[in-house]
Order: structure tokens, then sequence, then C-alpha cells
């Protein structure tokens, strides 16, 4: 195992293109990376950025696998975790989650989260042998753009990171501040809803984002207006199963339900 660094960047895009590409193509659900370039950029991001750890595996010198874990904020996002098709059901991608889990540990970090395909047994066996549990059940969705611009939403600020911090604590229990701030830097855009005088609201939409809102209307018109202005393939959202209404409200707008993911945890939820 080494520490993920830019020489390794064109291998381990790869293998994380290749892998994705294999699991969906097998099930038949839609590609996370539909082309190599976004997974090379992705990946790209992931080693260039200080608040993020990465590990490449190794096999004959060569790299097979790769996993990160975000250390943004006090909870750590792990993944992705890919290993290369060619090579898997040889112990390595249990041995890439062990080594960010033991990172984490050496550095005290006490959350832990991930999402998880539902469909995918193997990985769903292997992060609960590991000490993940699920928590949610949540569905990707493709949402669908609203006809009409809403002016009640606009782009995240930095004089709006104190609210958005207020807002993440409240709902979240905890603070996604860090997150949100670096979304800019990243080119990927944060959109927040203002009504009554006040935020109501944030969404980052896309495979990497999240958001909180007031009301079940917050979020939608969140929703909406961000698939209005984002090409399809950002226009993405996490909606939670146990919000029943929501679900249902975001199917009658015409957001297309994608898979069902599980979010597990390790440490205090």
């Amino acid at each position: 195992m080494l520490p993920a660094e830019p020489q390794h960047v064109s291998e381990i895009g790869r293998i994380c293109f290749e892998a994705f590409k294999s699991i969906h193509d097998r099930h038949s659900f839609p590609r996370d990376f539909p082309a190599l370039d976004l997974a090379l950029k992705v990946v790209d991001m992931l080693v260039e950025r200080k608040d993020f750890y990465g590990v490449v595996a190794l096999l004959d010198g060569k790299p097979v696998g790769s996993n990160f874990l975000s250390l943004t904020d006090p909870v750590a996002g792990l993944g992705p975790i890919t290993v290369d098709p060619a090579c898997q059901t040889r112990g390595i991608g249990r041995a890439l989650m062990q080594n960010v889990i033991d990172y984490g540990r050496r550095n005290n970090i006490e959350q832990v989260r991930l999402l998880q395909d539902s469909f995918n047994m193997a990985s769903l066996s292997l992060y609960s042998s590991l000490g993940f549990d699920v928590k949610e059940t949540v569905v990707l969705m493709q949402a669908a753009p609203t006809t009409k611009p809403d002016d009640s939403v606009r782009l995240v600020m930095e004089t709006d990171l104190p609210t958005v911090e207020e807002l993440s604590k409240r709902i979240y229990k905890v603070s996604r501040r860090n997150e949100v701030a670096a979304t800019a830097l990243y080119g990927f855009p944060a959109f927040l809803r203002a009504r009554e005088g006040r935020i109501a609201g944030y969404l980052i939409p896309g495979f990497f984002g999240h958001g909180v809102s007031e009301t079940e209307e917050d979020a939608l018109v969140l929703i909406g207006e961000s698939a209005r202005r984002l090409p399809p393939e950002f226009a993405r959202f996490f909606c939670p199963l146990r919000e029943a209404n929501l679900y249902l409200n975001a199917l009658k707008a015409g957001h297309r339900a994608i898979k069902v993911m599980n979010l597990m945890a390790m440490g205090p939820y």
C-alpha cells in the first residue's frame, strides 16, 4: 500500500472507471462514471486535495486499486473504493478498507460513513464484517428541471457559510460547512434557497453531494432549479426512503429513481 500521488492518477482513474462499469453493467444500472474522463477528473481532484487521504494498492509493482477518506468535516466520508476487475476476489478490497479505517483510528476520527449499492452483496458483506452498520436506505434520483426559473434559488457564497453550518448542525447534528465551502474551489456548484428573509435550505447536486432544508417544498424547489441549471449527469440527488412523502412528491415532480443505496456508518451516528 502506498499513499495516492499524482503519478498514480491515470491508472487508478482507469481502474475506477472499469470497476464501476463492470458492476453497473452486470446489474443493468446506469454507470456512476459514464465516461473515463469523469473518473479521471474525480480521482485527480481527490489525490490533489489535502483534506483527503488516499491509498493505492500495488500488485507486482502496479496499481490495482485505490480508496479515499474525506477529512473535510468531523464525519469522514469513505470512498470511492475500487479494485481492478481482473484482480478482484483476492482480498485487495478488504485491505484497502482496513487501511483507511486504521488511518482514521490513528487520527482520532470517530465517525466514518459511506454509501453502498444495495444490489452489491459482496460489498455489503465486506463493509458489515469490518464494522459498518446500515443506518439509512436512500434512493439516488435523476432530477427533472423546472420549466421556469425560480429567483429564490442562488449559488452559495462565502458569507452564507455560517448559516449553512447552522442548518447542517440542526438537521445532520454535525457541521458540513467545510464540505460546502470546498465546492466552488473544485467546480461543484452549491445552491441555496432564501425565503422570508432567511436561508431555508441548500443543495450540492450530484453523486458526491448532499442537501438539507427546512421543508419538503424547499427541497423540491432546490432540486428542480438546480437541475434546470446543470447538465443531466450532474443533476442527481439522494432521497431518504424514510421520508416517504418527500419521495412520493419527488416522483410526482418528474424526478426518476435510479437505484437504492445504503448509508452505512462506523462510530456514533
